[in-house]
């Protein structure tokens, strides 16, 4: 078994890994180490709130940036179909160089209205290409891992993803911190670093074997193509929805659960600026630094359940930190209190530690191989659905409304901190819904132990 307890030295050691494993684990873990940098510029974390602080810009924005890693999943429909009959190993390293291009371009933007508008521009593209990456990468992971050590070797990536990401965004705000007065040419600084460290990433990736691709691409272009394609739009994803039920059942509670998560970021940027008039530091390490380190700490906890068991007995445990992390949160904003803030930062962290995994890996425990893109592309959709509605949703429930129509005038004062209680039982919901799709999947099956 993997050790991913032991020394750093072993984390990072080919060697604890079967031998077919280690050739493409050595390249893409040299990609893992660099290519996040890139992705540090774009998380919703820095990025919401560089445009807050730094652009001036308004709630509605913060909310567009902080949706932005979940709408620009909606492209994953197009994505998946672009996929069929390409290299995935190839297309990874094309989609990773237009994000860095996008980060760069990120920091030319002016400090007036037209670059705000260029920035969430920017932004939703990157992610957009972040979309199609994933979706590429995750055939990837398929063929060249085995199911028992798949999660455990994610497992390793987004550790170090997560970790990187982590300390760039701490960078980042401490130099905005220390540069108040100079703060925009720091932040050109930083994300132009970021996009060129991020090359070195690239350059790792085009390295990597995918195993098996040579006759899966053979497939699809031998008749098989037409066929996969035709399923890898809207149809294809329906028809998979109506025909398995346990997947619709799996996707349901997920929807559910991600709308707990997503609805909170924007406010809490939001609230961290304008309620508790906090400085980049403290702004950046409690929306983007905490959670993510409590992802690098417990992911290797995450990835050993993962290894054992089916994603809905996983889920059915894991789902409840999101109800923690949202009742802590509402508690913190209602007493003003950092540190009771940090907790609920901290144990949302722990949930997103096994959401990445999940995210990444669940649909297998559902998919057939050659659908395997498929399913990947419903789970990208509907998280992008999801996350059109959530950012902005949560940002009108907490920070209220007033509009005229006909002469009548509209208001709304907002919820504030209520609106996390409201997110938690909103959590508690989705782990009923997976508890009970546990409960369904062991009836239809009996011999199923791990689901």
């Amino acid at each position: 078994m993997i050790d991913l307890f032991g020394p750093p030295r072993r984390y990072f050691d080919a060697r604890t890994l079967p031998l077919m494993t280690r050739p493409s684990f050595r390249w893409e873990l040299r990609s893992a180490m660099a290519f996040p940098f890139a992705m540090a510029a774009l998380e919703s974390g820095v990025v919401g709130v560089i445009a807050k602080k730094t652009f001036d810009a308004d709630k509605l924005i913060v909310a567009a940036v902080a949706a932005a890693p979940m709408v620009a999943n909606l492209t994953s429909l197009v994505w998946a179909r672009l996929l069929v009959g390409k290299n995935r190993v190839r297309a990874v390293a094309v989609l990773q160089s237009l994000v860095i291009a996008c980060v760069a371009l990120i920091a030319l933007a002016p400090v007036n209205a037209a670059g705000v508008w260029m920035l969430v521009t920017l932004v939703y593209l990157g992610r957009s290409f972040v979309a199609g990456l994933v979706t590429a990468r995750s055939d990837v992971w398929r063929s060249n891992y085995p199911r028992s050590l798949r999660a455990s070797i994610v497992g390793r990536y987004a550790s170090i993803i997560a970790l990187i990401i982590s300390v760039s965004a701490a960078v980042i705000g401490g130099v905005l911190q220390v540069t108040k007065t100079h703060d925009v040419f720091a932040f050109r600084a930083m994300y132009i670093g970021c996009a060129l460290i991020a090359l070195i990433g690239v350059w790792a990736m085009s390295h990597v074997r995918w195993r098996g691709g040579p006759a899966q691409l053979k497939l699809e272009h031998a008749g098989l193509a037409s066929d996969v394609r035709g399923q890898f739009g809207a149809r294809g994803m329906l028809e998979v929805l109506r025909d398995d039920p346990h997947y619709r059942a799996y996707m349901a509670a997920q929807f559910v659960l991600g709308m707990s998560a997503m609805a909170g970021l924007a406010p809490f940027i939001i609230a961290v600026d304008e309620d508790l008039h906090l400085g980049y530091a403290w702004a950046i390490t409690l929306t983007q630094v905490a959670p993510t380190l409590l992802t690098v700490i417990t992911i290797p906890m995450w990835a050993r359940l993962l290894n054992r068991v089916h994603i809905v007995r996983f889920r059915s445990w894991h789902a409840w930190l999101f109800v923690a992390a949202n009742a802590t949160t509402a508690l913190g904003l209602g007493v003003a209190s950092v540190p009771l803030l940090l907790l609920g930062r901290i144990v949302l962290g722990m949930g997103y530690g096994g959401g990445r995994l999940a995210w990444n890996l669940g649909h297998h425990d559902f998919a057939p191989r050659h659908l395997a893109t498929l399913y990947m592309g419903i789970h990208v959709t509907l998280t992008g659905v999801r996350g059109a509605i959530a950012s902005f949703l949560g940002v009108l429930l907490y920070a209220g409304w007033n509009f005229k129509i006909g002469g009548a005038t509209y208001h709304y004062s907002g919820m504030k901190e209520w609106l996390f209680v409201l997110l938690a039982f909103v959590s508690w919901i989705a782990s009923l819904m997976f508890l009970r799709l546990r409960r369904d999947m062991r009836r239809a099956n009996p011999t199923a132990t791990d689901a």
